[in-house]
């Protein structure tokens, strides 16, 4: 028997309905599907989990220093009570197979799910793997006729378990050591929690809050004219001072009010040439649909609703509504494989919602558009979230009450849209700059005015899209070496303020975690950046906002209920002031990628990366010991 091993049921049907051309009532059985010598099954999620400590021995009981660390000589794994009935179907169905295809999402955890179930069953037998990111008939075709041998992702999954297994020695052993080293009392709310990306993810927000505290503003300066071509025509426009490099500080910022009041002194009632003027017709493609993160970073910033809640909504479109794809993707491109499906999801969307007709209507489904990626789709293991050809999703019962939460349709809104963009003409405008060299000083003016609206049509106006405030949006046409007058007084100097960093909000820190743009700022090693930058900073798209919200729940983090920012608690700060810089370092995130990144490569095995992580952790738990004393 061959036996595909699927990370989750709506997998086993995607790829069933290629393997037994079609599934019907007879192929459906408990627990799995199958046909002839064929069984398709499937895991849910992790169905295999670490035991916690206790499970070691009775010295583990209690939170103990002296028992620390505990290093497992062999792992022990457990079953949660609810997902055992599956498991047993799992391993009856292992245990008769002769082959077994790995058919778990396309990364890291998808092997560890699989083959984690195969050695703890003791399947002996074949092993391949089928690969793919897309699960539309096309995709899995194509797949189908490029299985995979064993040993070809064999070390992906001796990576992924070298993770799992050093993110539960550092969060089992580093929580107990500096619970019992540092903690006020006793019980849940002195438990200090540490992990490998809870902790510096809490290090992000109590440094923002130090940088705000320790914030001191300055004044700086700017200088703006107003220009009347020299033509009778009385058209005017505004040119910015460009400021020198000698007169930038560290913030790019001009202090010298003396210089600049100077400078306007000499611009009174003068005439002067466009040392260089240029207008372009620009054009901006309609945006990607959402990777879990951006539509996280959007919704919340549009709906003030946590990042927890917005993929909650995102996993019922998925689960229970089947309006909307797989939703914890870092994706936000689409396999050139689904181009033909574009007609039967506009179908589908306009059948469930009527209303679209028009806007669909605009919609070209055959518009070459730069979503259409393998390169990018097949560095993940799923596609950008997209709405799905299902017509029989309902937007309101058979009573007419909603058959949505009101979050559920405004997630559901923001993912059509966003498709739907796709297949709508660039958003075109002009594009104009005009140099003026005054006194030995460079003065710009720039322009932009819509010419075609394109894809904008679609959405209405939003705070993120307010332009630079030096770009105009009438400016006159201008041509280089065109005389423009300067009025007496025709200036204005502009006092502004520095203001402090912004205190997070989840939007923001989910954005943080990601680019890690500000943290960037005071990093000298370039290839910890580099790391950072090619594994997408701290933590997953599915893990980001269960990281955020175990930050509230252990206490590290609050809200503000009126505008949502985020501030770290007196006991985040505390945590973060007593661990070592190792424990709460985005570069220790980066030195453990570059180790898994040998793992897969064949370069080091998991037992020495296992070493290295004894060793360092042995070395930390003995500075909690020695420091409790």
């Amino acid at each position: 028997m061959k036996l595909f091993l699927c990370e989750k049921p709506s997998q086993a049907n995607d790829i069933g309905k290629v393997v037994f051309g079609g599934i019907s009532s007879e192929n459906r059985k408990n627990g799995y599907l199958q046909k002839g010598d064929t069984a398709i099954t499937w895991a849910v999620g992790h169905i295999l989990q670490d035991a916690f400590p206790e499970k070691y021995g009775k010295q583990y009981e209690q939170w103990k220093l002296e028992t620390l660390p505990l290093i497992p000589k062999k792992w022990i794994k457990e079953i949660p009570e609810n997902l055992a009935p599956q498991f047993k179907i799992i391993q009856k169905l292992v245990n008769k197979a002769d082959e077994v295809v790995i058919a778990t999402d396309a990364d890291r955890e998808g092997e560890v799910i699989a083959r984690e179930i195969l050695d703890y069953c003791g399947f002996k037998g074949k092993i391949s793997r089928f690969w793919t990111s897309g699960l539309d008939a096309k995709s899995v075709k194509t797949a189908l006729g490029k299985i995979k041998p064993d040993a070809a992702t064999r070390n992906l999954y001796y990576a992924g378990l070298a993770r799992q297994r050093a993110d539960w020695l550092w969060g089992m052993n580093l929580s107990r050591a500096y619970t019992v080293a540092y903690a006020d009392g006793k019980g849940k709310e002195a438990v200090l929690s540490v992990g490998r990306i809870q902790t510096p993810t809490l290090a992000l927000i109590v440094r923002r809050d130090q940088a705000i505290a320790d914030f001191k503003p300055y004044e700086h300066y700017g200088l703006t004219i107003e220009c009347e071509k020299d033509d009778g025509s009385g058209e005017t426009f505004l040119a910015h001072w460009q400021i020198p490099e000698k007169l930038k500080n560290q913030d790019g910022f001009c202090t010298d009010l003396d210089y600049v009041k100077k400078l306007s002194g000499s611009l009174n009632d003068i005439k002067t040439t466009i040392t260089e003027a240029k207008l372009e017709h620009k054009k901006t493609p309609p945006p990607l649909p959402y990777s879990l993160s951006e539509l996280q970073k959007e919704a919340s910033r549009k709906f003030n609703v946590g990042a927890g809640d917005i993929l909650k909504a995102a996993q019922a479109l998925y689960e229970k509504h089947k309006l909307t794809s797989y939703p914890r993707t870092p994706c936000q491109y689409l396999p050139v494989s689904q181009q033909g499906e574009v007609e039967a999801v506009f179908e589908a969307l306009q059948s469930i919602d009527p209303s679209l007709s028009p806007i669909l209507a605009k919609a070209d489904p055959k518009r070459e558009s730069r979503v259409w990626n393998d390169t990018q789709v097949n560095k993940h293991s799923h596609h950008a979230i997209i709405p799905t050809t299902n017509k029989s999703g309902n937007l309101t019962t058979s009573r007419g009450e909603d058959s949505l939460s009101p979050l559920e349709r405004k997630v559901y809104d923001l993912i059509r849209m966003r498709y739907i963009a796709c297949f709508y003409p660039d958003y075109e405008y002009a594009s104009q700059t005009a140099i003026l060299h005054i006194n030995g000083e460079i003065f710009k003016a720039t322009g932009q005015t819509p010419l075609k609206m394109g894809w904008k049509v679609l959405f209405g106006k939003d705070e993120e899209d307010e332009k630079d405030d030096t770009v105009q949006s009438q400016m006159p046409a201008l041509k280089t070496g065109e005389m423009v007058l300067i009025e007496d007084k025709a200036y204005r100097i502009e006092k502004k303020s520095t203001t402090p960093p912004a205190k997070f909000t989840e939007a923001t820190l989910l954005d943080e975690m990601k680019s890690l743009s500000d943290f960037f700022k005071t990093v000298q090693d370039d290839e910890a950046k580099k790391v950072l930058k090619a594994t997408q900073g701290l933590g997953t798209e599915a893990t980001r906002a269960a990281v955020i919200e175990r930050l509230y729940q252990v206490g590290y983090i609050e809200k503000d209920k009126k505008n949502h920012k985020l501030s770290a608690t007196a006991k985040g700060k505390k945590l973060i002031a007593k661990v070592p810089k190792i424990i709460a370092d985005p570069i220790t995130t980066a030195k453990w990628e570059t180790a898994l990144s040998l793992i897969e490569d064949g370069k080091i095995t998991l037992q020495q990366f296992m070493d290295l992580q004894a060793k360092t952790l042995t070395q930390l738990v003995n500075d909690a010991k020695a420091l409790s004393q």
